[in-house]
C-alpha cells in the first residue's frame, strides 16, 4: 500500500514559528490540537511514505513514526538553554528504523531553514576509528566518492575536524589526511518552504539520499570490515 503523501501545510511552518516566540507550557497545550494535525501526524506520514519511496530505490533506509521521530520536547538537563520545546520537527531514517544505527538520512521542518543531511554525525569513538581506517585503507574509493558528490553540488562539512592525525591511525596517504581528520562525515541541502509544502518534497528528498547512498555504503562496508 502506497502512503499518500502531498507535503506539509504552511500552516505547520507557521505553528513552529510560533512556538520559537511562545516556549511555554501553557501556549503549547492551547495549541496541541494544532500541533498534531499540522506538524506531528504529517512528520509521521512523511515518514511512512518517504519509507517507501527509498525502498522502491533499494536504498536500505526506512523509518518508523514511533521510534525514528524527534519528540517535541526538549531535555534540558544539561543545557543552558532552557526552552521546554524544540522549535522544529525532525527524524531519522536508518537501517533498522529506529535512532541507533550509523549511517543516517536525517530530515528536518524548520522555520527557520528546514534540511535534509545524510552520512555519520558524531559517531561514538569505535564508530569513527573503523570508518576513519575505512578511508586509509581505500583512499581511491574515498576520494572517488568524494568527486562524485562535487560533481552533484554536495559537499561534505569540513568544519568540525581535529586539529593533528588521530591517535591510533597511522600511514595515513596524504590525500586523504584531511577527510581522515574529521570527527564525521555529513553532507547538508537546504530544502526552500516551497520544496517543504509540495508533493514533490518526497521525490527531492529519495533524489538526495540516493545521491547520497555511495557514501552511506562506503561507512557501512568500513563498519562491516574484520578487525
Amino acid at each position: 500500500m502506497t502512503s499518500q503523501f502531498l507535503g506539509f501545510k504552511p500552516e505547520a511552518l507557521q505553528l513552529l514559528e510560533a512556538l520559537t516566540e511562545n516556549q511555554n507550557r501553557v501556549w503549547f497545550a492551547e495549541h496541541r490540537e494544532e500541533y498534531e494535525q499540522y506538524v506531528r501526524e504529517p512528520m509521521k506520514a512523511f515518514t511512512e511514505a518517504l519509507s517507501e519511496a527509498l525502498a522502491k530505490r533499494d536504498i536500505p533506509l526506512w523509518g518508523d513514526p514511533k521510534k525514528s521521530l524527534y519528540r517535541i520536547n526538549r531535555d534540558a538537563r544539561f543545557s543552558n538553554a532552557k526552552h521546554p520545546y524544540n522549535m522544529h520537527a525532525s527524524g531519522l531514517f536508518t537501517r533498522t528504523g529506529d535512532k541507533h544505527s550509523s549511517g543516517v538520512l536525517y530530515f528536518r521542518l524548520d522555520p527557520l531553514g528546514s534540511r535534509v543531511a545524510a552520512g555519520y554525525l558524531q559517531p561514538e569513538s569505535h564508530v569513527l576509528k573503523k570508518l576513519r581506517l575505512g578511508i586509509v585503507n581505500h583512499p581511491q574509493a574515498w576520494l572517488a566518492i568524494e568527486k562524485t558528490l562535487k560533481k552533484k553540488g554536495y559537499a561534505l562539512d569540513y568544519s568540525h575536524s581535529l586539529a593533528r592525525i588521530p591517535r591510533g591511525i597511522e600511514d595515513i596517504p596524504s590525500e586523504v589526511e584531511s577527510a581522515v581528520k574529521l570527527k564525521g562525515w555529513i553532507v547538508r541541502k537546504q530544502l526552500p518552504r516551497s520544496s517543504i509544502c509540495s508533493k514533490a518534497l518526497l521525490k527531492e528528498v529519495a533524489s538526495f539520499a540516493s545521491d547520497l547512498l555511495p557514501l552511506l555504503s562506503f561507512g557501512w562496508h568500513a563498519l562491516e570490515a574484520a578487525p
